[in-house]
Formats: C-alpha cells, structure tokens, sequence
C-alpha cells in the first residue's frame, strides 16, 4: 500500500449524510464523493486491507478464486430456482450461477439471500406485464442485495415503478410492512 493510500485511509471519514467513501480500482484509490454522485448500482464491499466498507462499481471487481467444491443435486434445485426467477435479467446459465456461488466465503448464505430475493420478486413481478416495471422491480431488489437499508435509496433509482412502489418492494425485501 502506498503513502497516499495510507493517507487516504487516514483522513478518511465513515460515510456521512453527504458524502461517502468510494474506492476507484483504476487508480487505487479512496475518495470522498457526494452521495448524489453515486452511480445507480454502485455496492458497498469490504476491499482486502482496508478498514470499513468501501463504494464501488462492480464492473471493477474481479472473481475470486473457486473455494468449493460442486453442490449436491439438492443444491442445485435451489440454483434452478434462482436461475429460473432472473433469467429474464441475469442470462446465466445453470453453471455459472454455481461457479459463482462456489467462490463466495459462504455459499449456503450467498444462496438463501438470492432465494429470499427470488421470493420477493416473484411476488411483485409474477403478475407484472411491463418488462420495464420488472427490470425496476429486479433493480430495488440488487440494491437491496448489495448495500443496506440504510443506503438503499442513494444507488436506487427506479424508471418505470413509481417510488411508493418502489419503497414496497424494498420494504418486502427488509421485512417491513409485510
């Protein structure tokens, strides 16, 4: 690590109202940025060697290494179910969804987390006939999925479900209001 990411690291402030911490892969860096300058999915994760969570995009992240080994036909049914409920948009195939899980530190939680968000999407979508009104529903349920409920609405900004809708389903994926 060099100086200026120590120095970086040592006036860094946790997120505040107004700005958040976000780590840039390409120059290695943390940066204070305003909270409105989030990119729509933009996710919170733990850097190796830092302290604390960090903002990042996701197109910057690499795979880890395969930590498991395959999961039994049990397993699978659950992979099957998650694969079913996104391929409309998440076109994996049945492998790389547990090639994926595979390389998570805890795969079993990795999957209830995606079968909770499953669950919440079908409910909200099953019966939707708006692809876009679905992709929105999909899109309140990643930013659930990768940073908090209380960060959601800084990366969260729905097109097609009008807010009051949208608030539903995050509140469904949070437990609240159910």
């Amino acid at each position: 690590m060099g100086f200026r990411n120590w120095l970086n690291r040592l006036l860094a402030k946790p997120d505040s109202p107004d700005t958040v911490l976000f780590y840039d892969f390409n120059v290695k860096s943390v940066a204070h940025i305003p909270r409105g300058e989030l990119s729509p999915g933009a996710i919170k994760v733990q850097i190796q060697g830092m302290d604390g969570l960090v903002w990042v995009l996701p197109a910057q992240l690499q795979p880890r290494p395969v930590r498991h080994e395959p999961f039994d036909d049990d397993i699978r049914d659950y992979l099957r179910q998650i694969q079913t409920t996104f391929a409309e948009h998440r076109d994996l195939t049945l492998a790389e969804w547990e090639d994926g899980f595979r390389r998570d530190a805890n795969p079993k939680r990795e999957i209830a987390v995606w079968l909770h968000a499953a669950n919440v999407y079908v409910q909200f979508a099953a019966d939707e006939p708006s692809k876009d009104r679905r992709l929105d529903v999909y899109r309140c349920i990643l930013a659930c999925m990768t940073t908090g409920p209380d960060a959601v609405w800084s990366v969260l900004k729905p097109q097609a479900l009008e807010r009051a809708a949208a608030h539903r389903v995050v509140d469904c994926f949070y437990g609240k209001g159910a």
